[in-house]
């Protein structure tokens, strides 16, 4: 049955796929029939246990909807008129992902069964991504995909961001997968899963790809070294022969770098000048954020409901017609006010922090990507941050962690 979990994971965001401009695709059918085999399952089992990673996301859950209930009656009393079928597929959306994530918490609780269920994710996101590339240069086309946006490959999906979410999300399963992994050739295996994700990413040319991939990057690079560093002594031995020659490098890196920083700064300057002026991108998206924090405090800070509550975009349609903001936090902010805000930030911290303190450096990267994303996108819509989240929280929560450190020893 994780076949068919990883299945709709790796299918989901192939969102040109869908069929007549219906709101449900191949992913979500797949899905949709995961959650309620898995239902069938837990019901047969008896019933399951009311984990810390399930207590948590439950409690996003309850207070996402509280708050949502909230706003909607602060947005019935106040807003001029309502757009009915954007607050319809929000409802449905959060009740969908409400429901996947709360039983991925439940039903991916195994050990070995979860491991399972990473595992395959990543090898089909990484043979999706691999076909994807295989329809924008020719050997495989789809009727009715077009796997371009301009330069910039978007694969199955209507935008190339959603890819590069996709991309980022497989990369960093990869990376853990290879850093648990019991056994050499098994962390080896890997790498090519990496590669793909890699290189798709960097095809899309999204910049928040890049911008999470260097946050998640540093992320896990500082918490391998503190683990390292806490944990091996400063012997004779792979580990404690690299943590020494690293911290002997600094200075001598800082110094040589120094003479390239002036440049280096020139450069981001410059890139960032022509992304934020490209087709006039940087003022619209800040002008969509300034709404939305203006809405949010117009509200009392208690939100309007579900459903998108912009109306003031570059490029205007009639009412009911209205935008979102797509930036999280913000989004929340104009739905379920500062109370959906804040239970979205705090679950993103708790879990990085969960993962911090497992020493789980791939998957607090991978949330901690994720939440990138999560500011140029509406990421609690996508099964993908649950699966993270619930994968982290659980393995955070797992009582015993002596078998990967011992892996990690042998592989050192």
């Amino acid at each position: 049955m994780t076949w068919l979990l990883a299945a709709g994971l790796a299918v989901y965001p192939s969102t040109q796929l869908r069929l007549g401009g219906l709101p449900l695709g191949p992913g979500e059918l797949l899905l949709l029939a995961w959650l309620g085999l898995a239902a069938l399952r837990l019901t047969l089992a008896g019933g399951a246990a009311f984990g810390p990673a399930l207590a948590r996301i439950s409690l996003f859950w309850l207070t996402l909807a509280l708050a949502l209930c909230a706003g909607a009656a602060v947005g019935f009393a106040r807003e001029p008129f309502q757009y009915w079928s954007g607050i319809a597929h929000d409802v449905m959306a959060y009740t969908l992902l409400a429901s996947l994530a709360c039983m991925m918490a439940i039903d991916l609780a195994e050990p070995a069964r979860r491991r399972r269920a990473i595992r395959r994710a990543a090898a089909l996101g990484a043979g999706s991504m691999l076909l994807q590339m295989a329809d924008a240069w020719g050997p495989l086309a789809l009727p009715g995909v077009d796997p371009w946006f301009y330069d910039r490959l978007r694969g199955w999906s209507l935008d190339p961001n959603q890819l590069g979410f996709f991309a980022l999300f497989v990369a960093l399963l990869a990376v853990h997968l290879a850093e648990t992994a019991p056994r050499l050739r098994e962390a080896l295996a890997m790498l090519p899963l990496l590669g793909v994700a890699l290189t798709t990413g960097l095809l899309t040319r999204s910049d928040t790809f890049v911008v999470a991939l260097m946050a998640a990057g540093s992320l896990y690079l500082m918490l391998k070294s503190v683990t390292w560093l806490r944990d091996v002594p400063m012997g004779p031995t792979l580990r404690g022969g690299v943590a020494a020659l690293g911290l002997l490098s600094l200075p001598l890196a800082a110094a040589s770098a120094a003479p390239f920083l002036s440049a280096a700064v020139e450069r981001v300057e410059q890139t960032s000048a022509e992304v934020y002026a490209e087709d006039g991108q940087g003022d619209l998206r800040f002008h969509l954020w300034a709404e939305a924090w203006e809405k949010g405090l117009w509200s009392g800070l208690i939100g309007y409901g579900p459903g998108p509550h912009l109306t003031s975009k570059s490029w205007k349609q009639p009412p009911p017609y209205k935008f979102e903001a797509h930036n999280t936090s913000l989004d929340l902010l104009t739905q379920g006010g500062i109370v959906a805000t804040s239970a979205f930030l705090l679950l993103c911290l708790t879990t990085v922090g969960a993962a911090w303190r497992a020493r789980l450096a791939a998957l607090a990267a991978l949330v901690a990507g994720l939440a990138v994303f999560s500011m140029f996108h509406f990421v609690v819509r996508h099964p993908l941050f649950w699966f993270g989240v619930a994968v982290c929280l659980l393995e955070a929560t797992r009582p015993a962690r002596a078998g990967h450190a011992a892996a990690g020893e042998i592989r050192s």
